[in-house]
Order: structure tokens, then C-alpha cells, then sequence
């Protein structure tokens, strides 16, 4: 019989497997644990291509970061490891129990609680396209997403359901096959939440590996369908591809500086955009993620305090109460800040720096995947303003220059030509890249609408500078941004003329100290009728989330029109702005 020593092949795997085994100190479980993570391909696939999927970032940082915190909710954490494990219990649960198949929508309507993480990456697993739902929404707006998108299940946290933001029965009424996963948000008694015993149901050795799912493979497929108010006053459905998401979360890790090391407080909602891409961004980085369900200020300066918070976003009426808020008091180390939805304003810039929150603006929109266009550096603000403060915080308003992964901003004129950049001629702002929508889900028309010359038509004016940055000066469309949310102003519109006794109405964007900008409604009635402000309030109350609620509503004659009846909303709009630099409050 030959001595293994004559055989060169069997010599190299002894002391392959011998190097090997002293290395290793991890247990056999872990190592079993490290091995399930891995993605085999396929027979006929080239090795300098694999299709961009954040799941990867996800199996990549529980091999890498297999024992550090990943989540923290309600004082309970969740490693690495175990965060990949309840993401393939959820997948597993949805193809097993809801019989999930491949393209199917999947609604997700939560707080900002781990299953808003779990399901991002859950829901692509299973080949299925995720549904994050507005919060703040109304029943019946709820009701008519769940149905354009089509969903098969609608995950929806105990919370909505008892505010009856979400009727089931109602529901099942009109969409007899929807299913639905209840989550009780319990992380600390979880046998009280049917969520947490559905993902115990699915732990066992007989499930599904994340070799064995129905991943698509297709970086160009849909990921996620966000959706957002448009002109037309019905929401648009984004679709968001794999290789979108991929790259934008590469972007945000590289612009704002996320690591393994960061800690992101979720104050700003998950719902919109993703999360900005941060869900993906800090699980690709090996980060930690703090929940934060309701925006407690509290709560928030609790946290600043003692958990070490590196990294939060807000659109700038959160800026200002954590500003104003009585716990505030300066951080000892640095914390990064992301604003966006309205300018900041000079004030609370000078604030956030006092108590060492470094802010950073940034602009886009759901059809950019978020954040696809951010503000100047620290390096800028020192090399172009040095020692000045009040020029820094100037430029520091400025919306600024495109990300990484999307083409260079353009300002186009209605001729689709560029600009002068003279800081002074304004255009409308268009962008272009791997940060650009795929297109409307079901909506060929509103596609066709927004792109255009081979970019993306914004409907924002501004002006570029000398320098390439860009700085916002109007809409062009008609949406109210208020405290970063998007408000169609056809679709209040359509409310109120619901109402018996009113002829017409024009709601407008005007100015808000706190919010940016609020709906103002300009109402004409019938011949003979009687109607108060208070009484149009009300109705609108009981169809529109109250976000969407003008803030001021003015019985009036006449709107100003054209002489072929187009009413001229700019005049309405120039009048409550009359006061202010720009028609955009910061």
C-alpha cells in the first residue's frame, strides 16, 4: 500500500486541512453556521459576474461580523447571526405558509421595527417584490395601494390595525386572497407575538438553505415598489431594481462615511425610499442599526447619550425639535446628520453644530432611490469659506453636486439644453444613472412623462453655480413637500370638491416655520351656499392622513384662471411667498 508521503495531491490536502484545523477556533455549530451562508453558481456562470443583490451584504457580514449586534429594539439585540436566521425563517414562512411565488407583491406596513429590515432582505429571497407602505396613511389610501400593487400578503404591525388604519375585514371584503402577518412588536415577551412564533415554526433543520431559494439572479429585476405622490394626484408605484438598490447602498456607506463601527439611529422612516438605502447600506457595512418606532425626543437624547450614536437622518422639522429639545446639550464625540425634503435653515445649522452634529444636505427623490444628490464636504466648506461660518452655513443650503453612482447633474431648459451655470439662469433639474428608477409600475404614460432626452425630469427648478453645485429656487410641479413628505395637491383637491356646497378649489404650497411649506386651500362655493373653514377641515379629515390636511383653508370668489379656465396656481403661490427669497421655506 503507497505511503500517503509518495502521493504530492494527498501530502498538500493533509496540510491544507492540518493549517486548517489549527486556525479554526470556532465551534463545529459555527462553522456549520459560516458554510450554510454560501451561494454556489451555477454551472455555466463566468466568474467575473455576479448579478448585484443586497442578500449578499446580508450573508457576507454573518460570516464577517457573525457575533456582533446588528439590531437593538425595545433593549433587546440581535446578532449578526441571528438576524440571518430570522431572515430565512421569514423567507421560509412566506413560499411554506402564504405560498409566496416568484414576482408576487408582498405589502409592508410597519413602524421602524426589525421586521421592516427583515422583510427587505426576506421578501426578495423568496422571489417575491416588496411593498413599503406609508405610515401616516388613511384606510382608504392604504386600501387602494395594497390593490394597485396587487398584493398576495400584507405584513402589518398590531399598532395599525387597531388604529384602523387597516380594517381586515374591509380588506378581505374586496381582495378576498390577501393574507396577512401579524406583528405584535413584543421583542421582550415574543410568545405574545404571532410573528415571532410564526419565525420559531420555521428554525428547524428541515427548512430551506439560502442555496435552495428562488433567488432571481437578475440585477435588473424589481426589487421593491415605493410609492409616492405625483402631479396627477394618484401615487406613482417606483419600481427599484436589485442593481439599483446594490449601488445605492455602496453610495450612502461611501458618502456618509458608514463602517463597521457606526451606530444609526432610525429617525427618519424606513418607509420612505427604503430607509434612503441606509437598511442596506449599514448590514453592508457590519454596523448597528437602533430602532425607533415613534419619534420620541426623549427617547432620542436617551439614546445620543448612552448608546454612541455615529450616524440619523431627518427632514429638517426633526433637525429642529432635537435642537430645541430640553435634554439637548453639546455630544462629546461627533454624530453625522442627513437632511432632507426641505432646506435647513442658517439657524438650525448653527445648532446642530453647537452640539456637534455635523449636517449634510442632500436632495432626491422615491424615482432616485432617495439621497442621489449631496451637499458640500467639510473639505469644501473649509477650502472655499476658511474660517467664516456664516459662508460655510451659506453653501451648506445648497443641495450640491451628484453621488457616485449617478451620471453628473444637469439644470435643463424646456428645450432640454443645459443652463449657463451662472448660479442665476434656472432650469429644471434632470438626472440619469445607476440611481434612476426602472419606471412606474402599471403606469406606461407617467413613465413616458418623466423621462425624456435619456434623463429623468425632476420637476424641481434650480440654478447650477460656478462650481457645478446645484441650488433649488421652486417646483414646478404641483406637490407640497412638507416636513419631507410629499403632498399631491390635486388629490386634497379632489377631496374637497366632494363637498355638496363647493364649485372649485386651488390648494398651493405656502410657506411653514416648522414644516417648510403646508397646504393652502382656496375654496369657491355654489350660488347660495354656506360653508366654513372648519367644516372643509373636517371632511378632510376623515379621508387624507393628517399630513395631507390644509393648514389654512380661504373661502373666496374667484381663483385666478387663464382665459381658456386653467386656474393659475403660481399667483395664489406668489402671494404666500411674497415675503420670502426662495418658494422653497428652509
Amino acid at each position: 500500500m503507497p505511503d500517503i508521503m509518495d502521493d504530492p495531491k494527498r501530502i498538500a490536502s493533509s496540510r491544507i486541512a492540518s493549517i486548517a484545523h489549527h486556525l479554526s477556533d470556532t465551534s463545529d455549530d459555527t462553522a456549520a453556521f459560516i458554510q450554510s451562508l454560501r451561494l454556489y453558481r451555477q454551472a455555466d456562470q463566468v466568474a467575473y459576474i455576479t448579478p448585484m443583490d443586497p442578500l449578499r451584504f446580508l450573508l457576507r457580514s454573518a460570516m464577517v461580523f457573525t457575533n456582533k449586534p446588528a439590531i437593538t429594539h425595545q433593549g433587546v439585540t440581535w446578532t449578526y447571526r441571528q438576524l440571518t436566521e430570522r431572515v430565512l425563517a421569514l423567507t421560509n414562512a412566506l413560499i411554506d405558509d402564504y405560498q409566496v411565488q416568484m414576482g408576487d407583491r408582498v405589502g409592508l406596513l410597519c413602524q421602524n421595527i426589525p421586521i421592516f429590515i427583515e422583510a427587505q432582505y426576506a421578501v426578495p429571497a423568496a422571489g417575491a417584490i416588496v411593498v413599503p407602505l406609508n405610515t401616516r396613511l388613511a384606510a382608504t389610501e392604504l386600501d387602494y395601494l395594497i390593490g394597485h400593487a396587487g398584493c398576495n400578503v400584507l405584513i402589518v404591525q398590531q399598532f395599525f390595525i387597531d388604529s384602523q388604519q387597516v380594517v381586515i375585514k374591509q380588506l378581505l371584503a374586496k381582495y378576498p386572497h390577501l393574507q396577512f402577518i401579524i406583528v405584535a412588536d413584543t421583542p421582550q415577551q415574543p410568545h405574545l407575538d404571532p410573528y415571532e412564533q410564526l419565525l420559531r415554526s420555521h428554525t428547524t433543520s428541515h427548512r430551506r438553505l439560502w442555496k435552495d431559494l428562488p433567488l432571481l439572479n437578475d440585477e435588473n429585476a424589481v426589487l421593491s415598489i415605493n410609492y409616492t405622490s405625483g402631479s396627477t394626484g394618484k401615487p406613482k408605484g417606483v419600481m427599484v431594481t436589485y442593481r439599483g438598490a446594490y449601488l445605492n447602498a455602496l453610495s450612502m456607506c461611501l458618502h456618509t462615511g458608514i463602517n463597521s463601527s457606526s451606530v444609526y439611529l432610525w429617525t427618519g422612516p424606513m418607509f420612505h425610499c427604503n430607509g434612503w438605502g441606509f437598511i442596506w447600506g449599514m448590514i453592508a457595512a457590519g454596523g448597528r442599526q437602533i430602532m425607533l418606532n415613534k419619534v420620541d425626543y426623549d427617547v432620542i437624547w436617551k439614546i445620543f447619550k448612552e448608546e454612541g450614536v455615529t450616524h440619523y437622518h431627518g427632514a429638517p422639522t426633526v433637525q429642529n425639535e432635537i435642537c430645541n429639545h430640553p435634554n439637548a446639550t453639546r455630544l462629546p464625540t461627533p454624530v453625522a446628520t442627513f437632511c432632507g425634503g426641505a432646506a435647513l435653515s442658517s439657524t438650525v445649522i448653527k445648532r446642530l453644530l453647537q452640539l456637534n452634529i455635523q449636517p449634510t444636505h442632500i436632495y432626491g427623490l422615491t424615482e432616485t432611490y432617495g439621497p442621489a444628490v449631496i451637499s458640500y464636504m467639510p473639505w469644501h466648506l473649509q477650502n472655499h469659506c476658511p474660517n467664516d461660518q456664516e459662508g460655510q452655513v451659506k453653501l451648506m443650503a445648497r443641495q450640491g453636486f451628484n453621488m457616485t453612482v449617478n451620471d453628473e447633474l444637469r439644470v435643463l431648459d424646456p428645450d432640454a439644453q443645459d443652463v449657463p451655470s451662472d448660479g442665476i439662469t434656472v432650469g429644471e433639474i434632470c438626472l440619469s444613472g445607476n440611481g434612476v428608477m426602472r419606471g412606474y409600475y402599471n403606469n406606461s404614460q407617467e413613465t413616458a412623462k418623466a423621462f425624456r432626452h435619456g434623463v429623468f425630469w425632476s420637476g424641481d427648478l434650480a440654478v447650477r453655480h460656478p462650481d457645478g453645485a446645484i441650488e433649488i429656487v421652486d417646483r414646478s410641479k404641483d406637490v407640497i413637500v412638507s416636513g419631507g413628505e410629499n403632498i399631491s395637491s390635486l388629490e386634497v383637491e379632489s377631496v374637497i370638491v366632494q363637498l355638496d356646497q363647493v364649485s372649485e378649489c386651488a390648494v398651493v404650497g405656502g410657506p411653514d416655520d416648522k414644516w417648510g411649506e403646508r397646504p393652502y386651500a382656496y375654496v369657491v362655493l355654489r350660488t347660495n351656499q354656506v360653508l366654513r373653514p372648519d367644516q372643509v377641515l373636517a371632511h378632510c379629515r376623515k379621508h387624507l392622513a393628517g399630513y395631507k390636511c390644509p393648514s389654512n383653508v380661504m373661502i373666496v370668489d374667484s381663483i385666478p384662471k387663464t382665459s381658456t379656465g386653467k386656474i393659475q396656481k403660481f399667483i395664489l403661490r406668489n402671494e404666500l411667498w411674497k415675503d420670502k427669497q426662495k418658494k422653497v421655506q428652509g
